[in-house]
């Protein structure tokens, strides 16, 4: 049975949203309300304001939306499950009452050798969601789920490719597609490296066909895109967690991903990197902006978004590696400070879609 996730901020009496137009991100640098309990005693038979339903709730029950909170909101999205989520992230949440949500490498669960800490194991997962944290998938083993442009032709010949990104290079053993939509081959990753030339990814075998810079890339092929995408939210719901939504690993989503993620889950949290505001009313959880709050960023330009969040009601996804040095408590905790003062609520991503998706809106 999986764990009941409980808000610190609101309890919640809609699924999460699924797949709803486009959603607009802010340009820039680079979500209280309790349903009312149900009585307890009402006839079975229908009435003049809705049917009984098999679950006991009425039709007027399952229609009732929460509205966003008019001062907007803010949801963490921290990356990858070190024990640093649990030993510096958490502790501070818990000072402002505040969830998170956490992406969890599903293999990675108790892994020792991870960073200087390791991991967290299903214990401290547990500890967060009953603390109201809700617990993502990113992926089996931290896979990209998109696709990569070559930035360099390729002959027949050649036994290597140079992508603008050589993350798929990190899984040795994986297969991948090497694909100009006319022509695809696909090919076991034996190494990566870089030459005079630039960062390439080393394949078992020579391509066998001309692939040219620009019109080719390089991506996962749909039966591991599918074992990548399923099988973690599949083991993460096997040790009783809800798993409604997913981080992207490397910040790499791309149409060819959205070919395949809406099988499994409600949203993304960081489908478009590079803004962290949301607009109000055109959220959709497929497009889902996120940039990181304290990383390759500055105090002023977090405190100017959340000056926009709070003035236009807005949604605001922030990251962060709980493992750098820099994502450090007191950072944290500035942060959530300036949350507080300008009165934004924190919620979890599966709680912002509820309540930012535009499918609950006429």
């Amino acid at each position: 049975m999986k764990r009941e996730e409980r808000s610190r901020r609101a309890v919640l009496g809609i699924g999460a949203a699924a797949l709803a137009g486009l959603a607009g991100c802010t340009a820039g640098n680079s979500a209280e309300e309790t349903l009312g309990d149900r009585e307890k005693n009402e006839p079975e038979d229908a009435t003049a304001d809705g049917e009984t339903t098999d679950d006991g709730t009425t039709e007027d029950d399952e229609d009732e939306v929460v509205e966003p909170p008019e001062g907007g909101a803010v949801v963490f999205v921290y990356d990858d499950g070190p024990l640093e989520d649990y030993t510096q992230a958490f502790p501070v949440h818990q000072e402002f009452d505040a969830p998170a949500t956490t992406g969890i490498v599903s293999e990675w669960i108790g892994r020792e050798d991870y960073m200087d800490a390791g991991c967290m194991d299903v214990e401290h997962l547990e500890a967060l969601v009953d603390a109201g944290w809700e617990i993502a998938s990113h992926t089996v083993e931290h896979t990209a789920v998109g696709s990569f442009e070559l930035v360099e032709s390729a002959a027949p010949e050649d036994g290597s490719v140079y992508p603008e990104e050589i993350r798929h290079g990190y899984h040795r053993g994986k297969e991948l597609e090497i694909t100009d939509d006319d022509r695809t081959v696909r090919r076991t990753v034996v190494d990566y490296g870089s030459d005079g030339v630039g960062r390439y990814i080393e394949l078992d075998e020579p391509l066998g066909e001309s692939f040219a810079a620009g019109e080719t890339v390089v991506r996962y092929p749909a039966d591991q895109m599918h074992a990548s995408l399923g099988e973690s939210k599949r083991e993460l719901e096997r040790l009783g967690f809800e798993v409604d939504t997913l981080l992207a690993p490397y910040d790499n989503f791309d149409e060819y991903s959205m070919e395949f993620v809406g099988e499994y889950y409600d949203g993304v949290a960081n489908a478009k990197h590079g803004s962290r505001i949301n607009d109000r009313g055109e959220f959709d959880p497929y497009r889902t902006c996120r940039d990181y709050f304290i990383e390759f960023t500055s105090r002023e330009s977090v405190r100017r978004d959340l000056d926009e969040i709070a003035e236009r009601g807005a949604l605001g996804v922030f990251g962060a590696h709980a493992f750098k040095e820099e994502v450090s408590r007191e950072r944290i905790r500035e942060t959530l400070e300036w949350i507080d003062e300008r009165d934004i609520e924190v919620m979890t991503l599966r709680e912002a879609i509820a309540r930012f998706g535009d499918r609950h809106r006429s």
